[in-house]
């Protein structure tokens, strides 16, 4: 191809073409710097981002289903309160899920409902929810209860002792959620009635396992609230990652936490019970959210339940649209940074163009359209912006896979931790961002073309006879 062999002859550095391979050369290299530094930027933030949304959906979970007002202002639910088979007390969802009794309630014994009762469903609600998570294949499920409490811990160090106190959040440990593994410090099967899990922030304060404490809640006696204690002791530690709640998010056998839920009757607030969907690929969640959709749709479920992604829960949601609008704004910083690296194509081209005013006459006077002429400058300053893009995501590459080493060095050199290890962990991400190399490479190369079509234009117009007359 004429275009090409003539655009490698053009950019070739030599001795007589000085001041254009000077510039070609200092163009190429600040294309490369550029490539270099984004590419690494957004690995490791793409790569950070990845850690913090895999440590989320492992505590949480991709999607999660919880019943909604409409669910608690219902009969099925309501009725257990005025039943005596149900000992006057509203069910939590796992208690339901546990009875095939769905209306506990005799007329002939129970006290007559209120007139504005709602009206008796033939649903079982939470079974036909149980029925519609379970459709939909390549999922599994789990029941979830969340609540408030208090911990206190005692810990004795020799012959001191202190006392560590804290308002907690109480979640159940869930043994099928086998990515749990991932973010515990130590491994751990399983929990007993008595053992609880700790954020390992815990753990940096001086708490240790084996220490042992009672979590404290408050629960309605004959003539007052009184506070109510559960022995504890410290199975082990996780790491909560960048979660709001992570710092105070205690994991307890569910026993313990539906003994407090139980007590302080919180089964009927949103959001703190549900079922958990767990699934491989979160790349799928917007389609197993649509499919789950669906399957309420069918059973008569939708106007009792809310199905939620991790991008949609409360505690996360904020925190997520956080870290999408600043990768677009960065995203946009990163374009104009390109543009401005990219624009000494143009200068380059346009010296290159004036020196080589010659050639282009020989080449038109030849046959060589206004195409080719335009073609060959073109192609001149898509190669250097190729170039430069390959060169940058070399240097990238090696840069990643050395990153522990680099940061290491900045670190002694300021004097603490360039990245707090409690948000970022102990080591950054080692792999080069797809997304990132795909973004750099396009926008590079696009805007390097770009930028050689005003030269090509302006080569495209010389005149033959006007240029060798000259």
């Amino acid at each position: 191809m004429l275009e090409l062999k003539v655009a490698l002859k053009y950019l070739l550095p030599r001795k007589k073409q000085l001041s254009v391979s000077i510039i070609s050369l200092i163009s190429t290299f600040v294309i490369a710097l550029v490539v270099w530094l984004i590419l690494v930027f957004f690995s490791v933030t793409n790569g950070l981002e990845k850690i913090w949304v895999s440590k989320m959906v492992t505590l949480a979970s991709p999607i999660r289903v919880t019943p909604n007002e409409a669910y608690y202002n219902s009969y099925y639910h309501r009725i257990d309160s005025y039943s005596s088979n149900s000992n006057y007390s509203t069910k939590s969802l796992a208690e339901k899920l546990e009875t095939s009794n769905t209306d506990p309630y005799n007329p002939d014994e129970d006290e007559k409902l209120p007139d504005d009762f709602p009206k008796s469903e033939k649903l079982a609600i939470a079974s036909l929810a149980k029925e519609a998570i379970d459709s939909i294949p390549g999922i599994t499920s789990s029941l979830f209860e969340l609540t408030a409490a208090n911990l206190k811990l005692t810990l004795t160090r020799g012959d001191m002792q202190s006392t560590l106190s804290q308002a907690i959040y109480v979640t159940n440990f869930d043994p099928q959620n086998n990515s749990l593994q991932k973010v515990l410090l130590e491994p751990v099967s399983n929990l007993s009635s008595k053992e609880i899990l700790l954020p390992k922030a815990f753990k940096e304060a001086g708490v240790k396992i084996g220490d042992k404490g009672v979590v404290a809640f408050f629960a309605p006696s004959a003539s007052a609230m009184q506070e109510m204690r559960s022995p504890v002791v410290v199975k082990g530690f996780y790491d909560p990652g960048i979660i709001p709640v992570g710092g105070k998010l205690v994991v307890a056998n569910p026993s313990l936490t539906r003994l407090i839920r139980s007590s302080q009757h919180q089964d009927e607030a949103e959001g703190t019970e549900g079922f958990n969907i767990r699934f491989e690929n979160l790349g799928q969640t917007d389609k197993i959210k649509s499919q789950l959709e669906k399957a309420f749709a069918d059973r008569g479920l939708s106007n009792y339940y809310k199905i939620e992604t991790y991008r949609e829960f409360e505690y996360t949601r904020d925190l997520i649209q956080q870290l999408h609008s600043e990768k677009n704004i960065f995203s946009l910083i990163a374009t104009v940074i390109i543009i401005v690296a990219c624009s000494n194509i143009i200068s380059m081209l346009i010296i290159l163009v004036n020196d080589k005013k010659t050639e282009i006459g020989i080449l038109r006077s030849m046959g060589a359209s206004s195409f080719t002429i335009a073609s060959i400058f073109g192609i001149s300053g898509t190669l250097m912006g190729l170039i430069g893009s390959l060169i940058g995501v070399v240097a990238a590459v090696l840069t990643i896979h050395n990153i522990d080493t680099l940061i290491h060095l900045i670190s002694r050199v300021q004097g603490f931790n360039a990245f707090n290890p409690l948000f970022f962990g102990n080591e950054l991400p080692h792999e080069i961002s797809g997304e990132a190399l795909r973004f750099v490479i396009g926008a590079t190369v696009l805007i390097s073309m770009l930028s050689g079509l005003i030269p090509a234009y302006k080569a495209s117009r010389l005149k033959p006879a006007e240029i060798l007359r000259s």
